[in-house]
């Protein structure tokens, strides 16, 4: 009796040690995906067209042993089975992981030293996605030479960096809050498809689980001059293209870690579902290249598909995302997720369903960061005013009562724009209120140090008020 209980407990400890490996490929190209989106082109012909144009990159990428078309070489392994691919992603990674480090000279010189950086978070997710796609063809060995590589390349420095005792460790109002989860979260991915090779990662991605929702819920420092990232209302203050790319990152992890907890609850964000009105009230539909506001460092051109296709992954079913993917044209900013790319091809959904206009409100108030859009319908082509009054730091500029408007598909009052960071124009004209539609006193506009140091006297809406033909909002700069 006592042999039959060892061995009935053996049997149990087995299967729990089983049911805690991951079972590759699982993170975000899995073979669900893969099989849906293998359905869909055979009624798809654009579909077609996208793979073969991702087929072409990475056969280039085989012959060239790109490590910077890892994505694109795992997406070919896992929809051909030609094992090229896989041999080659294998090769990459062995050959990756010989670096003496992914650090960046200018980071590493910061004292105390910065070991993790955006580069690195993509570093990250390109390897994880190669390791996660050519497990299977990998030997035990070679599987266990490029975890312990990676760890000491990516996960350990991003994590350690950012998030783990017991290194110094920087909160949430210490950088700009698009870098907080692109390092932790790309580090974290990585560290997902490691950990059937290194079991104490797995400590480490549940710790980051736990503590993302903290990033969504980060209410400001007043001491810091740092402003309440997410508004009441959905959305983020760091302009569009960062809020789009910090969002982005935050939903790749929270998908990865539900693809590989099945069955396991993942705890509610609550700020997800406000996000498609935002997005949506911040863009401006029109005939050509959907066009969006370009307060702060974001361009008109840049649009938010990667974060609504995400939202939908994620079991938000808001036809609102579908009007808006639907708007957005293949290739008209630099990083989409575009159907001829690997995340865009796998993760656009069917829009045939898609409404013609979103049943959204025609204006809105975004209080806490100080914006409003005012338009006169959801048509293309229509009239939209865009007023940003509010918070001054970092991709934020100093244009407290700056003001937009579009009419009959031109921005017929511009913003600034800016440019290349370490252009001094950037900094001494591009953020500075000389740049923008406001109203300067004397000839000056807001303290310059603002941009480093925050405002302590921001500037404000109130009193948004829709009438139909007449909209109102009080926007108060004077601070």
């Amino acid at each position: 009796m006592k042999q039959i209980v060892l061995c009935l407990i053996g049997i149990l400890l087995a299967s729990f040690v089983s049911a805690q490996k991951i079972n590759h490929p699982s993170l975000l190209y899995t073979p669900q995906r893969i099989q849906q989106v293998k359905q869909r082109m055979q009624n798809e012909p654009k579909l077609r067209e996208a793979w073969e144009d991702i087929q072409k990159t990475a056969d280039e990428a085989l012959q060239k042993k790109d490590f910077n078309r890892l994505d694109y070489l795992s997406l070919a392994y896992l929809m051909t089975d030609n094992k090229e691919y896989a041999n080659i992603i294998k090769e990459i990674l062995l050959k990756a992981v010989e670096a003496e480090s992914w650090g960046d000279m200018e980071m590493m010189a910061r004292i105390p030293a910065w070991r993790s950086q955006l580069g690195m978070a993509h570093k990250s997710f390109l390897s994880a996605i190669g390791y996660d796609a050519a497990y299977n063809i990998m030997s035990s060995s070679e599987r266990k030479k490029i975890a312990e590589g990676l760890k000491r390349l990516a996960v350990e420095p991003a994590l350690g960096d950012w998030l783990l005792e017991p290194t110094r460790i920087h909160s949430l109002n210490s950088m700009g809050h698009n870098w907080w989860t692109s390092c932790v979260c790309q580090g974290g991915i990585l560290a997902l498809s490691l950990q059937n090779e290194l079991p104490e990662v797995k400590d480490w991605v549940e710790q980051l689980h736990e503590s993302l929702p903290e990033w969504f819920d980060f209410a400001g420092d007043a001491l810091q001059q740092k402003a309440k990232s997410f508004d009441e209302a959905g959305g983020m203050y760091e302009s569009l293209n960062y809020a789009n790319f910090g969002i982005q990152e935050a939903l790749l992890f929270r998908i990865a870690w539900i693809n590989t907890h099945p069955g396991q609850n993942p705890g509610d964000i609550p700020q997800l579902a406000k996000l498609p009105n935002y997005f949506s009230q911040v863009c401006y539909p029109r005939t050509g290249v959907l066009h969006s506001l370009n307060f702060g460092d974001s361009h008109k051109n840049v649009s938010a598909e990667s974060s609504m296709m995400l939202l939908y992954a994620l079991g938000l079913k808001d036809p609102t995302i579908l009007w808006y993917i639907a708007q957005v044209e293949q290739g008209q900013h630099r990083d989409g997720f575009f159907l001829n790319r690997p995340m865009g091809f796998l993760y656009t959904p069917d829009l045939s369903k898609a409404p013609i206009t979103p049943d959204l409100k025609t204006s809105q108030l975004f209080s806490d960061f100080g914006w409003a859009t005012m338009r006169t319908s959801w048509e293309k082509d229509a009239t939209m005013l865009a007023v940003k009054s509010g918070h001054t730091w970092n991709h934020s500029h100093a244009d407290a009562n700056s003001f937009i408007v579009f009419h009959k598909g031109v921005d017929i009052i511009k913003d600034g724009g800016n440019c290349w960071y370490p252009n001094p124009a950037y900094r001494n004209y591009f953020f500075q209120s000389q740049a923008h539609n406001v109203v300067l006193f004397n000839g000056e506009g807001q303290p310059r140090e603002q941009q480093y140091s925050g405002s302590t006297l921001r500037g404000n809406l109130y009193h948004l008020l829709d009438a139909g033909n007449v909209k109102y909002v009080l926007a108060n700069g004077t601070g």
